[in-house]
């Protein structure tokens, strides 16, 4: 399973950070045929590319580029918006998480957090400076829109920790301690080394068992070769 069932998202929306956590997305508009504005047979979401693609920032923790979600390690994104309080204190967390992880798993954890704020509302100076400003430490995105729809992230701040197949394993919307987040990381980095340990057996065990069978048909090979010998003599 590559992504959490994006109805189980959507039923959570009683738990927002605040009056002003929206539903700033309103329910879909209903045409005469009884099927949602702009809803084909087809539901085109699959062929949409995978993992998402999204263009970073240069600020602290984050470099000018691209960012896959998921990447080869576990992530941790936050959705966030610059005027929000929770938001503010939730960005120093993330980093107090980060710098606790940081010692025992270097690059195996990679954090993300999307603004919904466009580059028009704050532009990337300013957004630079309130990273730095609020303890931010990660990579930074302004791509909110394709993972918010991915993972149904509704409010801000909203914190979702995600395994390398891009499955959702916890989440929070508003505020959490880092020390908390660091532990729902090295839970998941836990359940990744254990399945790539059992994964790494049955290769193993598949390999001794096509060895066995080769030796197994060289020995009637040999066998047979020796019974002709016998009846020549």
């Amino acid at each position: 399973m590559r992504r959490r069932d994006l109805v189980a998202g959507i039923g959570s929306l009683g738990v927002l950070a605040g009056a002003g956590s929206i539903v700033r997305y309103g329910p879909p508009s209903v045409g005469g045929d009884g099927e949602a504005d702009g809803e084909t047979e087809d539901d085109g979401e699959e062929d949409e590319e995978w993992p998402i693609e999204v263009e970073t920032i240069e600020a602290r923790g984050s470099e000018a580029g691209t960012l896959t979600v998921p990447s080869e390690d576990v992530m941790v994104l936050m959705f966030f918006v610059n005027g929000c309080g929770n938001c503010q204190v939730q960005a120093g967390r993330l980093a107090d998480a980060r710098g606790e992880l940081e010692a025992d798993h270097g690059d195996d954890v990679r954090f993300l957090s999307l603004t919904y704020d466009s580059e028009e509302q704050i532009p990337p100076d300013e957004l630079r400076e309130w990273w730095e400003t609020h303890g931010g430490n990660g990579f930074l995105s302004y791509e909110a829109s394709r993972p918010m729809q991915e993972y149904a992230a509704v409010g801000y701040p909203v914190t979702i920790v995600i395994d390398p197949d891009g499955e959702e394993h916890w989440r929070e919307t508003g505020t959490t301690s880092g020390r908390e987040v660091a532990a729902e990381v090295e839970s998941v980095l836990e359940a990744t080394a254990d399945e790539n340990g059992e994964a790494e057996t049955e290769d193993l065990s598949d390999d001794e068992t096509e060895n066995g069978a080769d030796d197994g048909a060289e020995g009637d090979t040999d066998a047979s070769e020796n019974e002709s010998d016998s009846e020549t003599d």
